[in-house]
């Protein structure tokens, strides 16, 4: 009776052992995936294409966002004062700061593992030519790629149905992580409303906005107050095979950003001419 029971002991301890260890092993291979976005927590284009990657098989999906808008905060950190965080549900967090800040507290704090690519979207609104400058959305991106970690920026051009575009990105991510593209890459991805032709590369183009300053005068103030920026200039001749140019034939394009922004062009000319 001794020897069965010794028996059966063993044979549950080698149990919960295997079990625990292919537990392990399976966390060790699912792919995780850090979503973030400019909009907000509650934003429609996170949400949107969180459903999406949820179906995803084998995949742990973090999403850690603003608690609220945060648009054109470009590449802005909170270095100056504390950053407060509030944890919503099970690996889904708010927080205080700028995008880059979500995306470095993820990395560095709020994850068990680091992420294997982050996500940043689906943004309400272009990021083509130079609003990449400007844009928290890419920032999300390009801070991962700072810490050594692919980053793709995805942004829907017009409208708020979100849910083709957020389908096919689901689907292109899942395309990246299964090949062997040079890591970390860092792309920006952008959708134009509704029905589009499939993703095709595109430089960046240009898109010049208007040059607006309104004035707003408060009721009980003796400041004045200023709404700056305009919408973009329409008509103009765009650079053919651009990304603003393939948008508005209804192609979605992919534009691969890099971090050094060295103008090795100028520095050839300077020193090819002698100037200093």
């Amino acid at each position: 009776r001794l020897a069965k029971r010794s028996l059966f002991f063993k044979e549950a301890f080698f149990f919960k052992f295997e079990t625990i260890y292919w537990f392990k092993l399976y966390k060790v291979l699912m792919t995780r995936i850090l979503l973030t976005n400019d909009d907000g927590i509650d934003a429609k284009g996170l949400l949107s294409l969180k459903l999406e990657l949820e179906k995803i098989p084998d995949v742990e999906l973090w999403i850690v966002a603003p608690d609220s808008q945060r648009s054109a905060c470009s590449h802005g950190m909170t270095l100056s004062k504390p950053v407060s965080v509030q944890k919503l549900h099970s690996k889904t967090y708010s927080h205080s700061g700028l995008v880059a800040d979500g995306v470095y507290l993820a990395i560095y704090h709020l994850m068990k593992s680091p992420p294997d690519i982050v996500v940043s979207g689906i943004n309400s609104g272009a990021n083509l030519a130079e609003d990449v400058i400007y844009s928290g959305t890419i920032a999300g991106a390009r801070e991962s790629v700072l810490q050594g970690i692919s980053g793709i920026a995805i942004s829907l051009i017009d409208g708020d149905d979100f849910g083709l575009a957020a389908k096919h990105a689901a689907s292109y991510i899942v395309s990246l992580l299964k090949t062997s593209a040079q890591k970390p890459f860092l792309y920006n991805l952008n959708y134009p409303a509704g029905v589009f032709y499939e993703p095709v590369f595109a430089p960046l183009g240009t898109r010049p906005y208007e040059k607006n300053v309104k004035e707003v005068k408060g009721k009980n103030s003796d400041s004045t107050s200023y709404i700056i920026g305009g919408n973009p200039i329409l008509g103009l001749k765009r650079e053919q095979y651009s990304d603003v140019d393939l948008i508005e034939k209804g192609y979605a394009t992919i534009t691969p950003l890099i971090i050094n922004q060295t103008d090795h062009l100028q520095i050839e000319k300077i020193r090819q001419t002698g100037e200093k």
